[in-house]
């Protein structure tokens, strides 16, 4: 009975130290995330734009990601925001590089994506939002062994500390292959991870 009060306490003083910085798609200051599930791992690094002069606003970043059948996806993006006068609500849009060495030998692909991420903050408090994202690319920016791309994702954000805020959705993340071999489904189910702003 000790142990579950105590845990009670640990949680609430969590809850109670947490301050009203949002893990804001336009944050000033730099992040890191880890996210994983069953049969994936990505690590990502985001940037306020500054060090690529993307301008107010503005955002870079990079990602690693690896499945367990040892595909690797490395990936790159500029996003620019569209402005709204509700500040809980934002969008960031732009172009995102995916450079892909699949599994099977000689089926490495590179694309250039279009698309959106998106984040709606239901309370500032605690940082409880719902992001998502959504980049497809297309045929004739398609290169390789695939001819187009999809990658969408949506998840839940909660932050527990100033600093760390852990998140978990689901990842629908797949490349259409070239001469009739069908999609290649890199991901699709539930991932959980962690930010950290530095």
């Amino acid at each position: 009975m000790r142990a579950i009060a105590l845990g009670i306490a640990v949680i609430a003083g969590l809850f109670a130290s947490t301050q009203s910085q949002a893990q804001s798609l336009r944050s000033d200051r730099p992040h890191g995330e880890i996210a994983l599930s069953d049969e994936t791992l990505q690590l990502r690094y985001v940037d306020n734009g500054d060090q690529v002069d993307v301008g107010q606003g503005g955002r870079a970043s990079g990602s690693f990601f690896l499945s367990e059948s040892r595909d690797i996806v490395l990936t790159a993006d500029l996003l620019f925001p569209a402005d709204f006068d509700y500040d809980a609500f934002q969008i960031l849009f732009g172009p995102r590089a995916y450079a892909a060495l699949l599994e099977d030998e000689n089926n490495d692909v590179l694309t250039l994506a279009l698309g959106a991420e998106m984040r709606w903050e239901l309370d500032s408090r605690t940082g409880f939002a719902i992001a998502g994202q959504a980049f497809y690319g297309p045929d004739i920016l398609t290169f390789g062994s695939a001819n187009s791309l999809t990658d969408l994702s949506a998840r839940l954000e909660f932050r527990l500390q100033d600093k760390l805020t852990i998140f978990g959705g689901m990842r629908w993340f797949e490349f259409d292959l070239t001469e009739g071999e069908g999609v290649r489904t890199l991901q699709e189910e539930l991932f959980a991870g962690v930010s950290w702003q530095f």
